[in-house]
């Protein structure tokens, strides 16, 4: 059953390379769910700031269209416009990392357009790469009810190891007691590598918030880094890399 309230969730993100070469990943994670218009309104715990520092912090610069500073929520309701939902769409919901420290790196941030009746009508993956790219893939419409899963064309450079030829699949479940996240990418030679993100909520407070920083120290910094060490495992078992032609 979905259940829209601000929340943390404790989880795992999972990587698994089917191919050329079979490598896989887990870390743990801690990933905040957050109505954008609340970020405007400050209704948040002390610990959680808005555009400023703080033990933890959302910033408009870390999403969006790079360099315009677009509020979060403006560049929200812009994709669901775009999306021809704008009556529809009563709600956004975000699930992000939030900056730790100051310092945060987000390879997705999912959010999610609500109607009235509490039904998910659309979700936005904004995809992050490690070089400062970032590049939003739209899920929907959909109807009511309806399976939140969809197929794009990849079009965005996300791992050194790949081009930008085949197609995601994209699922998302209905935030609840927990959630679940899953990218899957095919090329025309079949599967190529599967990543998802798994996690049960917690309330978002102070406490619990605390209970992150303590259990899951400096947690973004690990993120990049564990990209940084398994793709150098990658290479040194003969993954070549992908070089972006002119």
């Amino acid at each position: 059953m979905s259940d829209f309230r601000a929340s943390l969730y404790i989880g795992k993100v999972v990587h698994k390379r089917l191919r050329p070469v079979l490598h896989t990943l887990s870390y743990d994670v801690a990933s905040l769910l957050v109505d954008v218009d609340d970020l405007a309104r400050r209704k948040l715990p002390r610990l959680l700031s808005y555009n400023r520092f703080n033990l933890f912090s959302l910033h408009d610069k870390d999403h969006g269209p790079r360099g315009e500073n677009q509020p979060i929520a403006e560049f929200a309701r812009q994709k669901v416009r775009e999306a021809g939902l704008d009556e529809t769409v009563r709600r956004i919901l975000m699930l992000s990392y939030p900056r730790m420290l100051g310092y945060a790196f987000n390879p997705l941030t999912t959010f999610y357009g609500i109607d009235e009746n509490e039904n998910v009508r659309l979700i936005i993956y904004e995809v992050h790469n490690t070089f400062g790219g970032r590049h939003c893939y739209v899920a929907g419409p959909f109807k009511p009810g309806e399976t939140s899963y969809a197929t794009v064309e990849k079009v965005f450079r996300v791992s050194p190891f790949n081009g930008v030829d085949g197609q995601y699949g994209l699922r998302a479940s209905a935030p609840g007691e927990t959630i679940a996240v899953g990218v899957a990418l095919s090329t025309a030679d079949g599967p190529m590598l599967k990543a998802y993100f798994s996690g049960k909520r917690v309330p978002l407070t102070d406490t619990n918030l605390l209970r992150v920083f303590f259990t899951l120290p400096l947690m973004t910094i690990k993120v990049v880094a564990g990209i940084h060490w398994e793709a150098l495992k990658l290479w040194l078992k003969g993954l070549k890399l992908n070089h972006p032609t002119a």
